[in-house]
């Protein structure tokens, strides 16, 4: 974990083997906090290596619902900020998949092949209590720490519910998992057509400082570069469509752009088939 500064306020923490990245932004009338990582014992980490704790935060923003940026939340009794539909997935998957049944069946499954990880994710299991979101909004909302003002501005793509935090007059932009800089991009819960166009937004705001969800701090190419790679994809896939293809002639095409060799690779043929099914059976309204 690489603890970035950015300003004398604004801080990253860059977990490039760890999960995702968390900000940081500290003002004398206190913190704001973007995502909560994996869990409870992750963000007591992050913030012991600045000298914070968890009750100087006056403010969470989780910027998605997936467990790497929500699982943490449970360490904060302030507001904790997302979009309407991050609130909704979550209650759902406390009745599904993140329900306690459901989760000690996926540790008995992993034991069978991976002992190390099924033990470290039941450890967490015992101390994890999921808190919701408690505040929440529909296109963007926008407050001030201190003398800094931010953004929190509903993009969807990545998920439904994605949003990214822009602090304007700094030209700073958390883009959370709407960039994967140096590794696969994860597709499983993605709209590809509303990812594209977020990304394009992105590339107006002409950022001076970029913070992806997973990698280093980029710039405007790396977010071109995934657009394109989102882009190429979606564009062959339809076309192995057009001419008839099955999903197993599709993937073991070598003509589909390479993203990110030798990280998270085996994300190559599983976003194929994403994107493949997600053309030929689009979701309800489109």
């Amino acid at each position: 974990m690489q603890v970035l500064k950015i300003d004398s306020q604004v801080k990253a923490f860059i977990r490039l083997e760890d999960g995702a990245n968390v900000g940081l932004i500290q003002a004398e009338a206190g913190m704001l906090l973007i995502d909560t990582a994996s869990s409870p014992a992750d963000i007591r980490g992050l913030l012991s290596a600045v000298d914070a704790r968890p009750e100087q935060v006056n403010q969470v923003v989780n910027t998605h619902f997936h467990t790497d940026h929500t699982w943490g939340n449970q360490l904060f009794d302030c507001p904790i900020l997302a979009h309407r539909l991050c609130l909704e997935r979550m209650r759902l998957s406390l009745q599904d998949e993140w329900s306690v049944a459901e989760l000690h069946a996926y540790v008995t499954e992993l034991e069978k092949t991976n002992p190390q990880k099924a033990e470290e994710l039941r450890l967490l299991l015992q101390e994890l209590r999921i808190k919701l979101p408690n505040q929440v909004f529909e296109q963007k909302a926008e407050a001030e720490i201190g003398i800094l003002n931010y953004m929190v501005i509903h993009m969807g793509g990545h998920t439904p519910d994605s949003a990214i935090v822009w602090l304007p007059e700094r030209g700073i932009l958390f883009a959370a998992d709407l960039i994967f800089q140096g590794r696969y991009p994860y597709l499983f819960d993605a709209n590809i057509p509303d990812w594209i166009a977020a990304l394009q937004r992105l590339i107006e705001y002409q950022a001076q400082v970029i913070i992806p969800g997973h990698g280093v701090r980029c710039s405007d190419a790396d977010i071109a570069h995934l657009k394109n790679y989102l882009q190429e994809t979606w564009d062959r896939a339809r076309e192995h469509i057009r001419q008839g293809h099955t999903i197993e002639e599709t993937v073991i095409d070598a003509a589909f752009p390479i993203f990110a060799p030798g990280k998270y690779e085996k994300l190559h043929q599983a976003n194929i088939r994403y994107i493949y099914e997600q053309i030929a059976s689009p979701p309800l309204g489109e």
